[in-house]
């Protein structure tokens, strides 16, 4: 009997702890303004050293698109909850959101970039990417000891 309820209550500790590690954690709440000029592409970089740290607007971020579309910051946004204020006549296209961590999963930086615009306008910036896959020519190098 005591055996049965020692399993029971240790089958429970279990299921109660994978509920507790199954829950996502919510992210920072961020708010991205895109101005009414601004048409292009956005980058954040952020966990950069002595880079200012992000507005905080209540109990999230306040992020203002500049002109040139690049903004760095010290903030590390692992899991933001991303809305946009967009008065510009484009929309956000390609949104993407990047953790960079050491091996041992330390989060050390990161990235949020997308684009604004029209979609025919994000269609050609695509293209202009390179997909070939092809790697640069590589250079040998060698030393005269």
């Amino acid at each position: 009997m005591m055996r049965r309820v020692g399993l029971i209550l240790v089958g429970a500790l279990f299921l109660m702890a994978s509920a507790a590690c199954s829950k996502k954690a919510s992210g920072e709440e961020v708010v991205i303004n895109i101005p009414p000029s601004f048409s292009g592409n956005f980058v954040l970089e952020m966990g950069v050293k002595n880079a200012p740290e992000l507005a905080k607007e209540g109990a999230g971020y306040l992020v203002t698109i500049p002109k040139d579309g690049k903004l760095t910051t010290s903030t590390l946004l692992s899991n933001p909850q991303v809305s946009f204020q967009n008065s510009s006549d484009g929309a956000v296209w390609g949104y993407s959101h990047s953790v960079y961590s050491t091996g041992d999963g330390i989060a050390v930086g990161g990235r949020i970039e997308f684009f604004v615009g029209t979609k025919k306008d994000f269609d050609a910036q695509e293209n202009k990417k390179n997909h070939s896959g092809d790697f640069a020519e590589s250079k040998t190098l060698t030393a005269v000891l």
